[in-house]
C-alpha cells in the first residue's frame, strides 16, 4: 500500500513580478464571485421600527450561510403555499427589521401588508429585470467554477490545488451560488416597505399633492405603543402548509441538503488527504482555502440539517441570526476571507503560460526575463525551458546552460527560427551541426 504524503509548503513571496495592471485584473477576478454572491443574495433592509440595527446585525445577512438559507426558504415557502399573491412574493423576499428584531416568518405576509409602499406587478419575477441579470451572472460564474473543480478531480483541467492563485480562492463560493437557481422564479427586488411615517407621507403625497404635511390633519398616532407587531396580529389561515405536512416540501428540502452536501463532499476531497489521492502537497494559500471551505461548509450543513429536520424552515431568515455565536461566526468568516486575499496575493505569480498560481516556480527567473521564456510540454519524457533570446544568468544560475536549437522552415523558406533550451530533460530529433567528427 503506498504511503500517504501530506505537506504544506511555507508561505513564499512570489508576486514580485506581477504588474499593477495585472493586479487590477486579478483582484477583479478574485472579488467578482464574492460580490456577485453577496450583492445578489442580500436585498435591502425593510425598516419597520424607529431603532436601527447595529452594524454586526447587518453583517450576519452577508454571511454565505445566511444567503444559501434564504434561497432554500423562499423556494420551500412557495412550494407550501396554498395561495400565492403579490404580497406573498414581496414579503418572502424582504428582510424586516422590527421592534422585536429580525423577522422573516410567514406571519409577515399579513403583518407587513399595511406598510407596503410598492409591490411587485406579478406573482413571479419579471423576465427583463435586474434580478434576472444577477441570477445569470451568478449562474455563469458558478458553472465556470464548477467546470474547473470537477475537471480538476477528473484530471481534465489540471490540479485546482496546484493552480490556485488569488483569482481562484472564491471559486467554491461561486459554485454555491448555483443554488440560487432553485428560487429564480420567486426572487424579486420590486418591492418597498416603510414605517408608519413613511406610509403616511406617501398617502399624503398621493392624495393631497398640493398640500404639505403640516396642512393636513392626519389622524394617526406614532407612539411606540402602536408598534405594528402589537396592533396587527397574525391572522391564521390556510395560506401555507406546515413543513411536516407537505411531501413536496420534504422532497425539496432533502434534495437541497444533498446538493449542499455534495459541495461539502467536494471540499472534503480537496482537503482530506487519502480520499482522492495518496499525496497532498499544498501551498499556504491552497491549504488555508481548503481548510476554510471545509469548516464553513461543515457548519452550514449541520445548521441546515438541524433546522430542516425540526421543521424550522418557515422563516426566510436563518433562525440563529441574532445569536451571539452566529455573530462571532460571521465576523470570523469575513476576517478569514480578508486574510485569504492577503496571503494569496503574496504567493500568486504568473506562469509562462499566462495563468496564475501560488506555487513557487521550479526555476526562478528575473522579472526582466519573465516574458522571454516558456516551458516545453510537461510530460513524463520532456521538461525544460525555452527562450527566443540567449539569457545571461547570474551566479545563481551557474548550473544551468543553454542549448541553441534551430528549427528548419518548411517549403524551403529562407528564414530559420532559433531558440535556446534550458534545464532540458528529454531528447531532440534533427541534424547536429558544429560538432567535430
Amino acid at each position: 500500500m503506498p504511503s500517504l504524503i501530506f505537506r504544506v509548503e511555507p508561505i513564499q513571496f512570489n508576486s514580485q513580478c506581477v504588474a499593477f495592471t495585472e493586479w487590477v485584473s486579478l483582484l477583479t477576478l478574485c472579488l467578482a464571485p464574492l460580490i456577485a454572491h453577496i450583492a445578489s443574495g442580500t436585498p435591502s433592509i425593510s425598516y419597520l421600527a424607529k431603532q436601527r440595527p447595529k452594524w454586526y446585525d447587518h453583517l450576519c445577512h452577508y454571511n454565505p450561510t445566511s444567503v444559501i438559507w434564504r434561497y432554500a426558504a423562499i423556494t420551500d415557502r412557495r412550494i407550501r403555499a396554498t395561495c400565492w399573491g403579490r404580497h406573498d412574493l414581496a414579503a418572502s423576499n424582504a428582510i424586516f427589521w422590527t421592534a422585536d428584531g429580525w423577522q422573516g416568518g410567514e406571519e409577515m405576509v399579513i403583518a407587513a401588508a399595511p406598510y407596503s409602499l410598492r409591490s411587485p406587478e406579478q406573482t413571479h419575477v419579471e423576465l427583463f429585470s435586474l434580478t434576472i441579470l444577477k441570477t445569470i451572472i451568478t449562474a455563469m460564474q458558478g458553472i465556470s467554477a464548477l467546470y474547473m473543480l470537477i475537471g480538476s478531480l477528473t484530471g481534465q483541467t489540471g490540479n485546482f490545488i496546484s493552480k490556485m492563485g488569488v483569482d481562484m480562492i472564491f471559486y467554491p463560493l461561486a459554485v454555491l451560488g448555483l443554488l440560487r437557481l432553485c428560487a429564480t422564479i420567486w426572487l424579486t427586488e420590486d418591492f418597498e416597505y416603510g414605517s408608519r411615517i413613511d406610509v403616511s407621507n406617501q398617502i399624503n403625497r398621493q392624495t393631497l399633492p398640493g398640500l404639505s404635511t403640516n396642512d393636513v390633519d392626519i389622524n394617526m398616532k406614532l407612539d411606540e405603543d402602536l408598534d405594528p407587531f402589537l396592533t396587527t396580529p397574525y391572522q391564521p389561515g390556510p395560506r401555507f402548509r406546515t413543513p411536516g405536512s407537505s411531501w413536496p416540501s420534504r422532497i425539496f428540502r432533502t434534495c437541497y441538503l444533498l446538493l449542499v452536501g455534495s459541495v461539502w463532499a467536494m471540499a472534503s476531497l480537496y482537503f482530506i488527504p487519502g480520499i482522492f489521492t495518496t499525496y497532498a502537497i499544498y501551498t499556504t494559500t491552497s491549504f488555508l482555502v481548503s481548510l476554510f471551505y471545509f469548516i464553513y461548509l461543515t457548519i452550514s450543513v449541520i445548521l441546515y440539517t438541524f433546522y430542516c429536520f425540526r421543521g424550522q424552515t418557515t422563516s426566510t431568515i436563518i433562525p440563529c441570526i441574532s445569536s451571539i455565536w452566529y455573530r462571532v461566526y460571521t465576523l470570523l468568516v469575513m476576517c478569514v476571507m480578508f486574510v485569504l486575499i492577503i496571503i494569496a496575493s503574496i504567493e500568486t505569480n504568473r506562469t509562462p503560460l499566462g495563468d496564475y498560481t501560488s506555487l513557487t516556480a521550479p526555476v526562478k527567473l528575473d522579472c526582466t526575463y519573465r516574458n522571454r521564456w516558456w516551458p516545453l510540454t510537461n510530460t513524463a519524457s520532456f521538461w525544460g525551458l525555452a527562450s527566443e533570446h540567449e539569457i545571461v544568468w547570474d551566479r545563481n544560475w551557474q548550473n544551468y546552460s543553454g542549448l541553441p536549437v534551430t528549427e528548419k522552415p518548411e517549403n524551403n523558406a529562407s528564414s530559420e527560427y532559433k531558440f535556446w533550451l534550458y534545464d532540458f530533460n528529454g531528447y531532440c530529433v534533427g541534424e547536429l551541426q558544429g560538432l567535430d567528427s
